[in-house]
């Protein structure tokens, strides 16, 4: 009797099956991605003669992280969670007091300086309008006129622009320690900037602001010139 032989089974639409799949699992995958600190950096642009600032070792405030991830705040040995109420002090040290304008870190701005300010600006806008700094001043000064006449006083208290907080690394500082020092300076910024608006805007809190509002974003444009977030970070050294 003879043997029956199988029927082949054609593999051909194997590898069209397998293919769909593969694209199925990529498009409903989701992916974990590790989250990280957003940051708008500044537009490189080439100034002729950039203004030259005298900035007093005193307004910078110095943050370290060596490769041990060990941590030095204005030259001395401190815990993570040590730095928070040193930045406090530092934003705050003379924001209502009336200190010599040449050793104050907050000076004060009125609303008649402003409008002089901006005047002189445009003036000078008018014999070299592509001055990219002439620009960046007015632009400055109509801000400041914009808090003066938000504010009830018609006037305020503004940080130096030469005050920074500078938060230096090491190339094997981990970026777990990185991250966990700028948050908190994050955080103490936006604890000044709750207490300003609080203040300011009769007991509303920063966070309950609304961006999606026009008006809540206007209450922010104030709070952020009143209490600047200014950290720089230097090269990454060895």
């Amino acid at each position: 009797m003879a043997r029956r032989e199988g029927e082949e089974i054609s593999a051909g639409s194997m590898a069209d099956i397998a293919f769909l799949l593969l694209i199925f699992f990529i498009v409903t995958t989701t992916m974990e991605l590790e989250a990280g600190i957003p940051q708008q950096l500044a537009m490189k642009v080439e100034v002729l003669n950039p203004p030259e600032f005298e900035v007093k070792k005193r307004d910078v405030f110095s943050i370290s992280i060596n490769a041990n991830d060990q941590l030095r705040v204005e030259d001395e040995a401190h815990e993570v969670e040590d730095i928070g109420e040193m930045i406090y002090m530092y934003f705050t040290a003379n924001m209502y007091s009336e200190t010599d304008v040449k050793e104050a870190r907050y000076l004060p701005y009125t609303t008649e300086a402003c409008k002089k300010a901006i005047k002189l600006s445009e003036l000078d806008l008018v014999e070299a309008p592509e001055d990219i700094m002439i620009q960046s001043r007015l632009l400055k000064w109509e801000k400041r006129l914009m808090v003066c006449e938000t504010l009830p006083d018609g006037g305020y208290r503004e940080i130096h622009e030469t005050a920074v907080i500078q938060v230096k690394q090491k190339a094997k500082t981990t970026y777990g320690m990185y991250i966990a020092v700028v948050n908190e300076v994050k955080k103490i910024v936006n604890k000044v900037r709750d207490e300003k608006c609080k203040e300011i805007f009769n007991g509303l809190s920063y966070y309950d602001l609304d961006l999606e509002l026009d008006e809540d974003q206007e209450k922010l444009k104030v709070l952020r010139i009143l209490v600047p977030e200014r950290i720089i970070e230097p090269a990454i050294k060895n």
